[in-house]
């Protein structure tokens, strides 16, 4: 059996007083808590740094979620799935969006009337076309 690489780490996060609290599994003592989630992540890699000497960008972590005994790492690793594809679709969104708006307006069609083919208003489409959206 092939032994784990030295950069991949599972990392158990879990809430405790207010704090979200990571441990990395193979390394004794090696926790950290911080008050936000978000900031987990540098937290972790910055303490494996000053553990191991490597740079924060080598580590390869797994991150395992859990609460009262219930592991939850999937739901949140489906749910980050479907925010970054729901990015991508807004940013596609957009992109037609404007493709269209510059479309029509570079055809002659006035902007209130643009605002109806897209479904938003002519201030908005007025934005759109400044640029200052």
């Amino acid at each position: 059996m092939m032994s784990p690489r030295p950069d991949h780490h599972v990392v158990d996060v879990h809430r405790e007083d207010h704090l979200w609290v990571a441990a990395v599994r193979d390394l004794a003592g090696a926790v950290t808590d911080v008050e936000r989630l978000e900031d987990v992540d540098l937290e972790v890699r910055d303490m494996l740094h000053l553990l191991t000497g490597e740079p924060e960008s080598y580590f390869e972590l797994e991150w395992r979620f859990s609460q009262g005994g219930r592991d939850y790492t999937e739901s949140v690793d489906a749910l980050q799935h479907w925010e970054a594809e729901a990015a991508k679709a807004l940013a596609n969104r957009d992109r037609a969006r404007l493709e269209v708006i510059t479309t029509l307006r570079e055809s002659g069609m006035s902007q209130r009337a643009i605002a109806e083919v897209v479904g938003t208003s002519h201030q908005r489409v007025a934005q759109l076309l400044a640029g200052t959206a």
